[in-house]
């Protein structure tokens, strides 16, 4: 499996990063209302021609991807079924061989996410109070 720039973003493509955005977010932020995720779904879509994606496929299908925009990850998604088998780690291998400094932010609740971003040398460097969740965010950053 490999990492590569998805140029061409197809609004099939689209339906299934959306797929995969949406399961992800419904599993990894059980704290967080359903509804909330599923209002999301037509902005987030709109924002995924807006960011530079990473995709890894396997049998020409999309399995896990990332969402640069500028130094910012604003998420990275693996489908279900695929998870825990390295794709994160490959995708995060992949973002630092193309950016100096990756920032992200992540909720306080993600324990899971917060040891993975941490075993890749990601620190927290504050926290804040997601105003649409009422969640705390750490704000984390890698540094070559």
């Amino acid at each position: 499996m490999k990492v590569e720039k998805l140029e061409n973003l197809t609004e099939t493509d689209k339906k299934v990063l959306m797929a995969i955005w949406l399961a992800g977010n419904l599993d990894a932020h059980s704290f967080i209302s359903a509804k909330y995720w599923q209002d999301r779904v037509a902005e987030v879509s709109k924002q995924l021609s807006e960011a530079v994606i990473y995709v890894v496929q396997q049998n020409h299908q999309i399995i896990g991807f990332a969402g640069m925009m500028t130094h910012y990850l604003a998420g990275m998604f693996v489908k279900p079924g695929y998870r825990d088998a390295g794709i994160g780690s490959l995708l995060l291998f992949a973002l630092k061989s193309d950016y100096q400094q990756i920032r992200l932010d992540v909720y306080k609740k993600n324990a899971k996410a917060i040891r993975f971003y941490q075993r890749h040398d990601f620190n927290e460097t504050d926290q804040s109070v997601d105003p649409d969740t009422g969640e705390v965010e750490l704000k984390m950053k890698w540094q070559e």
